[in-house]
């Protein structure tokens, strides 16, 4: 190993390296944030396809054009105007949602007597109902029931944490095999336009979400079965009633929770490759080891698994979240520290140390990581 005094092997390090790689670690970290702000504050998503409902004209114009057109002897669609009012909602697994509120319909009093009255939840494990009043007001029935619902949804978590998520309740007439189509009850609400939260709760609370938007919408979905109903065309699409919220992830639980860890094994990785070096007297100075860095790796390995694993268990996300690039890159940086170590203590007289000692490894560190994350970050998001 080279004998050389710490004057010798650093003070005369140029300072150009040094000024290009903090000139591009620092335009890396301006482009992540501007990218991250971009899509944080972006619009909410749209589901392909959906019709969001403003106007109770908007959504009488739409059923008039969608729902198919009755068959000799069947009984003509009838509309019912519906409502929802959210009070609770709690996540109680990643794709698992427990929801709380009510729902009222009305009944003009020319419609069939026999014609049942509620509501179906398709998509809920498990609903329960509870007519709470029944009332008569101009020519028409008023019915609503408080209900609670366990319903489970798929998620997107491949942004995760700078995810957005919507929360949906889709909604059936349940005689729907009479032609009974239901239609929102905007003039309930006193605005209908999504920021304005119609059928929410002002005291709402979903732990580490912030509602954006709320609002009724149609969807034209297909069956794969007539529910076996006679003369039913299941490959028509049907005009569905939904009622969806817009969530977007409150960022500072997963960047404390789940990024801290990988992050400061990066720090403390970076103080590693400024220590280890050929000069001896700076690794005395640290009291460091060259191979002393490699169990030192092999500690913050586990270290970064464990925390990826907690965010899996999190997420149960079918495949890679956007977080765990972060770890990913942990994992790379932490093989690479170890082999620099390797080769310092097997050829300390290679041509990449003779001159400058570890400059290289150093100058590179943070550059080669903050491009990295920033190519993974434009692949995720463009």
């Amino acid at each position: 190993m080279d004998d050389r005094p710490l004057s010798k092997t650093r003070a005369y390090s140029p300072r150009w390296p040094w000024i290009c790689s903090w000139l591009i670690s620092l335009t890396c970290l301006l482009v992540l944030f501007a990218v991250w702000w971009r899509v944080y504050s972006g619009p909410p998503p749209r589901y392909p396809g959906e019709i969001v409902l403003i106007t109770d004209e908007q959504a009488s114009g739409f059923l008039r054009a969608h729902v198919p057109r009755p068959s000799a002897g069947e009984e003509a669609p009838v509309y019912i105007p519906t409502g929802v009012f959210i009070q609770a909602a709690q996540f109680k697994g990643p794709y698992t949602v427990k929801i709380a509120g009510y729902v009222w319909q009305r009944y003009a009093d020319g419609l069939p007597r026999d014609l049942e009255r509620g509501v179906v939840l398709p998509e809920a494990e498990q609903a329960t109902f509870h007519e709470v009043y029944r009332t008569h007001q101009a020519n028409e029935e008023l019915i609503g029931w408080s209900f609670r619902a366990t319903l489970r949804e798929q998620f997107d978590y491949d942004r995760y944490p700078l995810d957005r998520q919507q929360l949906w309740l889709r909604m059936w007439h349940v005689a729907f095999e009479r032609n009974a189509y239901l239609q929102p009850d905007l003039s309930a609400f006193p605005s209908s336009v999504p920021t304005a939260l119609p059928g929410l709760d002002h005291n709402f609370v979903l732990e580490n979400w912030q509602v954006q938007e709320s609002y009724f919408s149609y969807r034209l979905n297909r069956y794969s079965t007539n529910f076996g109903i006679r003369d039913y065309d299941a490959t028509e699409p049907q005009p569905e009633l939904y009622y969806t919220i817009g969530l977007r992830r409150s960022l500072v639980r997963p960047l404390i929770a789940r990024l801290l860890a990988p992050l400061v094994i990066l720090v403390q990785l970076f103080v590693i490759v400024m220590v280890i070096g050929s000069d001896r007297a700076r690794l005395e100075l640290f009291d460091v080891k060259p191979g002393a860095v490699i169990f030192t790796c092999a500690a913050f390995f586990f270290v970064v698994l464990l925390a990826q694993n907690a965010l899996r268990d999190e997420v149960q996300s079918y495949g890679l979240v956007y977080l765990e690039s972060v770890h990913i890159l942990a994992y790379f940086v932490i093989l690479g520290v170890a082999l620099n170590s390797v080769l310092l203590v097997a050829r300390p007289n290679a041509r990449i140390f003779r001159e400058y000692d570890n400059l290289w490894a150093e100058v590179a560190y943070w550059p080669m990581i903050l491009l990295s994350l920033l190519a993974v970050t434009l692949l995720v998001f463009w």
